[in-house]
């Protein structure tokens, strides 16, 4: 085969596998973002588990080529949705939790607004499951790992804002891990008892903060 055929045969595959529509990214992270746009709208189409790497590179108007060569496969691509999506949710829900005036306040508005988004939203709902509903649509491994690191970092600054509030010696990590424990179980176990927002708000005072702030007088 000769060099002038090879490079047209070339040409003619990279057109194909990497043409994005009317405009192309100008970043890897931008053909990234615009695969995981793609992938949020064919969930919202099809369900997260009936999407599959077709209908992200239909959606995004490239081929499923183009897809494979920024993600391993659906799989991470749903996971990259998933993460890229707790960013965002922290991200917005982050002054809410800022402004409150103790850390006892913070923890139980964090809790609480995201349990109410968790009902609402279905993509939110899916950031604080169980990982057998991670893994149910094929989240990879790992992922719910990176979640409870998002969360850690994202309450770090706010038991910083208030070091003589949380028990003495207590680890960040470890009182992060706590209250998102307490928000998956709240989610994915249905208990005895359907509380109010008050009775939430009391359950939690009861049996969450404890483990996590100084007794007061």
């Amino acid at each position: 085969m000769s060099s002038e055929i090879r490079s047209a045969i070339l040409r003619r595959v990279t057109n194909t596998s990497l043409r994005w529509g009317d405009e192309a990214p100008h970043s890897v992270d931008g053909a990234r973002d615009r695969l995981l746009d793609a992938a949020e709208t064919c969930f919202g189409r099809f369900g997260i588990a009936k999407t599959t790497v077709e209908d992200i590179a239909k959606q995004a108007s490239v081929s499923r080529a183009t897809v494979y060569r920024y993600f391993a496969g659906r799989d991470a691509v749903v996971s990259g949705v998933i993460l890229r999506e707790t960013e965002r949710y922290l991200d917005r829900v982050r002054p809410r939790v800022e402004s409150q005036p103790d850390l006892a306040s913070a923890i139980l508005e964090f809790v609480e607004v995201t349990l109410r988004a968790a009902v609402r939203d279905e993509t939110v709902g899916l950031l604080f499951t169980s990982d057998d509903g991670l893994n149910s649509v094929g989240i990879i491994e790992g992922t719910s790992v990176a979640l409870f690191e998002m969360v850690s970092e994202f309450l770090r600054p706010i038991f910083d804002n208030w070091t003589d509030e949380y028990l003495p010696g207590l680890p960040i990590e470890d009182a992060s891990e706590w209250i998102l424990r307490a928000i998956l179980s709240l989610l994915t176990v249905k208990g005895p008892k359907r509380r109010s927002s008050e009775g939430l708000d009391t359950y939690l005072r009861r049996f969450l903060l404890p483990a996590i702030l100084r007794p007061t007088s």
